[in-house]
């Protein structure tokens, strides 16, 4: 009976060890490693997203935009969750981290106004009628690219090719 007892507390303590995240260092190295990742990583879904978009103001449907949408979504919250748990050890670095940040909020803001245009679409409105909802997230995606080429320079990071 001890044994058994014994054997589920580690099985226990072990489950509870895993669950833990690690520290996260405090150094601008870390962030600017994880913000060249992802650069580099989400570049095709960015890519795929581009030629959706133009798909879409051509004479395809909406299903390959909702795709495409819904991917660089899960990238882009992969993105965000990866760059806040970074710390940083300077003030240039915070600065970075913050306005990155909003940047993806705002990008991630422009991608659900994409997909409320795609359902309204596939609902049965016309292209025409929701040109408004991405002109506006077009707007929040220019703002979110200047974020993050701020947060970029400042921290003097180059991007990968």
């Amino acid at each position: 009976m001890v044994r058994r007892r014994l054997a589920v507390l580690l099985i226990a303590a072990g489950a509870l060890g895993a669950a833990t995240a690690a520290p996260a260092v405090a150094s601008d190295a870390t962030l600017k490693r994880e913000i060249t990742r992802n650069l580099v990583k989400n570049r095709p879904s960015l890519t795929a997203f581009q030629n959706a978009v133009d798909a879409f103001e051509g004479r395809s449907t909406a299903s390959r935009l909702e795709r495409a949408t819904n991917r660089l979504r899960s990238r882009i919250g992969a993105y965000k969750r990866g760059v806040a748990r970074n710390k940083t050890s300077s003030r240039d670095g915070l600065i970075a981290k913050r306005t990155l940040l909003t940047g993806l909020r705002q990008f991630d803001t422009g991608l659900r106004e994409y997909k409320r245009a795609v359902d309204k679409v596939q609902a049965g409105s016309s292209k025409a009628s929701v040109r408004s909802l991405l002109r506006r997230a077009d707007g929040r995606f220019l703002s979110a690219a200047k974020r993050e080429e701020s947060a970029i320079s400042r921290l003097d990071l180059e991007r990968p090719n």
